[in-house]
């Protein structure tokens, strides 16, 4: 005898409620599941979509001892030397000066450059406030660090034992994503070393050869190191968007854990209640309909996990809509496909799991099955 599948779906549903607290127990288990694969896979779409990041066409020139940036001293000659070996290469020549700082328990990148500098060099952009007064104390953030750090514009933080006010907050991208930003004079004062700085930034014109340019500063400063910065931002963007394909492929995995939780808990209904699959193999439902039965049992088993795991998902986004990652800001989105791809993974797992378990326990004679 063949069932219709809307009678199969209502049949199974009825099982489902003669037996509330197992069916409970067994959507508890493949939640975690279902919601780690909505996790999962927004994360890894989040990770794909990051960009190669970072100022294209900067070369910096610094000392070798960038791991303590308090011993790097470059002044105005070095700005007239890589000036000079730039030429009519470079758009400009400017100073940054970049310190590591410790606040509430993070070590933070204060970096500090002439205000005009912010948006055609390094890609800064004012998302909240105003650019901070050099005469005065006050600084900016970017939105990284708000994040991490819950700091408003008005805040007042203590940095190198000054009070600073906060005027802006700012979006970064590629190293300078987590920073503080001061102007490049209150910077000096602060650090009472007038006309010193860290970094030399040659922004080099578009229509040069960058590789050319570098080349003639590494000759002219032969015990100094010169960096491609755009170059350093595209190799750290492809390592973290590696980790994209990482989490693509524990999403696998959970689609995976998904089938063998269904296939599981359809093989312990076969085990406990074989008697029950026995009778209706004698009253004529042939074992397509029985299979039947038991895949439309698990799939909506998976379906009101999938739908409690996505409940999860959706509640972790909204909480935690970034998160930083070295030093780029990875936004989290719960995209519709992501979401259609991830119910019917899930039916489809389901469906599989329960199919596979089911094959052979239905293929005993219904006097097997009532008799054991």
């Amino acid at each position: 005898m063949t069932v219709p599948w809307l009678t199969r779906v209502r049949l199974a549903a009825g099982d489902l409620r003669a037996q509330p607290w197992r069916s409970v127990i067994a959507v508890l288990v493949l939640t975690p599941l279902a919601a780690s694969w909505f996790i999962l896979a927004v994360v890894a779409r989040s990770l794909a979509d990051l960009g190669t990041v970072g100022e294209a066409r900067n070369l910096v020139v610094t000392e070798p001892d960038v791991f303590d940036l308090a011993n790097v001293h470059l002044d105005g000659d070095d700005l007239a030397t890589a000036a000079a070996a730039a030429g009519d290469d470079a758009e400009s020549v400017t100073p940054l000066v970049l310190r590591l700082v410790e606040m509430d328990e993070r070590v933070l990148q204060l970096r500090a450059a002439a205000t005009g500098d912010w948006a055609p060099i390094y890609d800064l952009t004012l998302l909240d406030g105003t650019v901070p007064d050099g005469a005065r104390d006050e600084m900016a953030i970017t939105s990284a660090v708000q994040v991490a750090t819950g700091w408003q514009v008005g805040d007042r933080q203590q940095v190198f034992g000054t009070d600073f006010t906060i005027t802006a907050v700012l979006r970064g991208s590629g190293s300078k994503v987590a920073s503080l930003w001061l102007p490049l004079d209150r910077a000096e004062r602060l650090f009472d070393r007038p006309g010193e700085f860290q970094f030399a930034v040659v922004r080099v014109r578009a229509d040069a050869d960058g590789d050319a340019v570098r080349a003639r500063l590494r000759d002219a400063f032969p015990g100094r190191i010169v960096l491609d910065e755009s170059a350093i931002q595209a190799e750290a963007a492809r390592g973290v968007r590696s980790l994209g394909d990482i989490a693509m492929a524990f999403t696998a995995v959970g689609v995976l854990g998904l089938a063998v939780g269904a296939a599981n808990a359809t093989a312990l209904t076969l085990a406990e209640r074989r008697r029950s699959v026995g009778l209706l193999r004698a009253m004529g439902f042939d074992a397509a309909t029985v299979r039947g039965l038991l895949a439309a049992r698990a799939v909506l088993t998976s379906l009101v996990a999938v739908l409690l795991g996505l409940a999860a998902a959706t509640w972790f986004v909204q909480v935690r809509p970034t998160f930083v990652l070295r030093t780029y800001t990875v936004s989290l989105r719960l995209e519709p496909w992501v979401v259609l791809a991830g119910v019917a993974l899930a039916v489809l797992g389901a469906w599989a799991g329960a199919i596979v378990a089911a094959r052979r326990a239905v293929q005993a004679t219904p006097a097997t099955l009532v008799v054991t």
